[in-house]
């Protein structure tokens, strides 16, 4: 089975937390879709499940308990988004096909599919939920 991390242009950052325990993509907690013309691109802001065993000493002096991921679509050919709710929990799904990566989602609530030509991390953070 193909993990989700290699459809990403450069997967190192999140690779380099986790390691071989690659987060799923289940349960997460969406903060932000954001839309941009140019390119164009969708930038999905949300937090994973799974915080790292291994993340940076200053996030555990910190305290940090919960990693936010920021992953941008880039040459979006097709958005769809139905739906709305606050404290979203999604199932987030990233497959590739032909070339196309898809990513999507539909909890009953909110529904969202990306169509894109690539998708890339563009951030991720850490912070203390309590």
């Amino acid at each position: 089975m193909i993990n989700w991390t290699e459809h990403l242009v450069d997967p190192t950052a999140l690779n380099s937390l986790y390691g071989e325990d690659t987060p799923l993509l289940k349960g997460v907690n969406v903060h932000g879709i954001e839309i941009q013309r140019d390119g164009p691109k969708v930038l999905l802001r949300f937090d994973l499940r799974e915080f790292p065993n291994h993340p940076p000493t200053k996030w555990k002096t910190a305290g940090f308990n919960r990693i936010q991921l920021r992953l941008l679509a880039v040459g979006v050919r097709e958005l769809q988004i139905s739906g709305m709710q606050s404290n979203c929990m999604l199932d987030l799904n990233i497959t590739k096909e032909n070339g196309i990566i898809r990513l999507n989602a539909d909890n009953g609530a909110l529904k969202l599919e990306i169509t894109a030509e690539h998708v890339m991390i563009d951030g991720v953070s850490a912070y203390c939920d309590v």
